[in-house]
């Protein structure tokens, strides 16, 4: 079970949640600096401008604010990096979805600032995690870049998010639950085991998480439906955002980055065009029906199978973009087996893996 990073980046500098929280905007750029350059897409823009330039006119020295609509790569990363340090502005505030919020921390990486992420959904734990996942400029994945230190503040504003479609809530969801799934695959629980400092605490937690969601994401959908933000809301987005994000700093990238996540970069990989439209947590969620039957656990998928059915979400690998046939299955089969996520010098876990491979290629 290799370990990514040193460090834990257990948290973020500040972390707050609630109703209308994003009025809060220029308090927390205050206690960083005075001038943010901030940064979202049209969509999320159009939602959030207004309440940001309110917040932030008139208190902060100066701001600008920036659209960015592409991937989170790094040519554009070092061009708002550079203009933020030629315009002096101090701290840079992300807006937005998962892209936006590993966009600004790779803005601030190369600035050498500060970073405030106010996500407008829980798809993903990005605006908490310290690391950036790094895509080409059009939308091929490079890889991960891992912080040496964590997110300065997240805003996490629940009348926004709760407003956000279900399927940007089941991504997320889904993502969440992968962590516990993917962390069971070579760690069983037993405090007796040898495993990396911290996978221990990393599973009970993901655990929890696992229990949480399982409870609590249909009353959440049910809410969030009728326009309120109650305690299963809160809850829900914060195991999403906050606890998920906890876990990735915990576990240090160990085994948290098995089959499940290994199937998501092998499909955007090798299927960028065809998988474009779907998410995160929607490609996640397919390899999480491949991570439980490899981990000898193939009856829990009848919940999650049920679940992505009921909210039309993608179940099979030709809902997610790819192409079903004998190579694509070959080549899906030798990159994995040729990553983290299987020791491809075990014949017998390969074996174990071509046959869950197999099962996920014969779902309907």
């Amino acid at each position: 079970m290799p370990i990514r990073e040193e460090s834990f980046r257990i948290g973020c500098g500040r972390y707050i949640q609630g109703a209308g929280y994003i009025s809060r905007c220029a308090d927390e750029v205050l206690r960083l600096g005075t001038a943010p350059m901030i940064v979202g897409d049209d969509t999320t823009l159009g939602i959030t401008r207004e309440k940001i330039e309110k917040s932030v006119s008139g208190v902060c020295n100066k701001y600008e604010i920036i659209v960015h609509n592409g991937t989170c790569n790094e040519e554009r990363a070092k061009e708002l990096a550079e203009l933020a340090i030629k315009q002096g502005y101090d701290v840079v505030v992300g807006v937005g979805g998962g892209v936006l919020m590993d966009f600004a921390k790779l803005c601030g990486f190369f600035a050498k600032l500060p970073v405030i992420n106010i996500p407008t959904s829980s798809a993903t734990c990005a605006a908490y995690a310290s690391l950036s996942v790094r895509y080409t400029p059009d939308g091929r994945t490079v890889g991960s870049l891992h912080y040496d230190h964590e997110v300065n503040a997240v805003i996490a504003d629940t009348e926004i998010i709760a407003a956000q479609p279900v399927r940007l809530l089941l991504a997320g969801v889904f993502d969440a639950l992968a962590k516990f799934v993917e962390i069971k695959q070579r760690y069983s629980g037993d405090i007796s085991e040898e495993c990396p400092m911290g996978l221990d605490y990393a599973y009970a937690m993901a655990k929890h998480s696992y229990e949480l969601l399982n409870k609590k994401t249909a009353a959440c959908i049910e809410a969030m439906e009728r326009g309120e933000v109650t305690d299963d809301v809160e809850s829900v987005i914060f195991t999403t955002i906050a606890a998920t994000g906890v876990i990735s700093g915990i576990a240090r990238g160990s085994n948290q980055c098995a089959l499940a996540h290994k199937f998501y970069e092998t499909t955007r990989f090798l299927f960028n065009e065809s998988a474009r439209p779907y998410l995160h947590g929607e490609i996640v969620g397919v390899g999480l029906l491949l991570q439980n039957h490899f981990n000898g656990e193939a009856e829990n998928n009848g919940t999650l199978l049920e679940l992505m059915k009921k909210h039309n979400m993608p179940h099979t690998i030709t809902d997610v973009g790819i192409d079903a046939s004998e190579e694509t299955f070959n080549e899906f089969y030798s990159r994995i087996c040729a990553s983290s996520a299987v020791d491809d010098e075990n014949e017998e876990e390969c074996r174990r893996f071509k046959e869950s491979l197999r099962y996920l290629w014969e779902i309907k």
